[in-house]
């Protein structure tokens, strides 16, 4: 079986350089792999800020932390979580092991994401500190809000899949 390690985009700053949301995330998941607990990455996330997509950036951070380039899949087109998922599978090997590397107020959501795709994904998710407690707690708030979005939609799939 084949670990892969899903890294799902953040910001990346106007200078080009990672916020530390996409930093914690891209280096958990270098440090997954320089462990050998998964064999490839893949950097996720478009939306291209000064030139340079959040995969370019989870990519550049995970070479200079001691990855090989030929270990990182790029997928540069998602705009969000859904996207993220969606764009990375037609990447993994058929027996892959996925593994979601966010932060841990994301984890949840991705999972259920990923496993609307057919995924059944781990999740792995950095310390949030030394972030100050006002971050942490807007990241939570925010998901709150996408986790009941999330639902919603999903019962209208749910509810429209159902209509005669």
């Amino acid at each position: 079986m084949t670990g892969v390690a899903i890294v799902l985009g953040a910001a990346v700053r106007p200078d080009g350089s990672p916020s530390p949301a996409l930093q914690r995330r891209a280096m958990a998941a270098a440090d997954l792999y320089l462990r050998g607990q998964v064999d490839q990455i893949i950097a996720s996330g478009g939306v291209p800020r000064a030139g340079r997509s959040e995969a370019d950036v989870i990519s550049e951070v995970c070479v200079q932390a001691g990855v090989p380039a030929s270990a990182i899949l790029i997928e540069d087109t998602s705009r969000n979580t859904l996207e993220n998922i969606k764009n990375s599978k037609p990447l993994l090997p058929p027996d892959a092991q996925v593994v979601l590397v966010t932060d841990r107020y994301h984890a949840y959501r991705a999972r259920l994401t990923a496993r609307e795709f057919g995924l059944t994904p781990v999740s792995v998710s950095p310390a949030l500190r030394p972030n100050k407690l006002h971050r942490i707690m807007r990241g939570y708030l925010r998901e709150i809000a996408a986790v009941t979005l999330y639902v919603l939609r999903r019962a209208q799939r749910f509810i429209l899949r159902q209509s005669p």
